[in-house]
């Protein structure tokens, strides 16, 4: 799933530089993505509030927008909608499994 993140960063046209784990003021393990947006030339982080294994596949995709939107830097909106859809289709039959049990 982690190489999966990394490549839908890569599809909106920027490049996951490194993932940090540290621990917040609660000593509670959290994540910190920085992503570089080669067309502004910046480097923008984001924390993801806890660690990605942690997140469902569209909260962190939406964790990852929201940062950008912040932070101004463009996306194609189109190309977010589709890596959105394919994330929900992944967590489906996660929820099916979990009915099932």
């Amino acid at each position: 799933m982690l190489a999966l993140y990394k490549r839908a960063i890569e599809e909106l046209g920027l490049r996951q530089l490194d993932v940090y784990r540290v621990r917040d003021e609660r000593g509670v393990e959290k994540d910190i993505v920085r992503i570089f947006d080669p067309a502004s030339v910046r480097v923008i982080t984001v924390d993801l509030g806890a660690i990605r294994e942690a997140l469902k596949p569209t909260e962190y995709l939406g964790k990852i927008f929201e940062a950008l939107d912040n932070a101004g830097i463009p996306y194609p909106e189109r190309k977010a909608n589709e890596l959105m859809e394919a994330f929900r289709r992944l967590e489906k039959p996660e929820a099916e499994a979990a009915g099932q049990a």
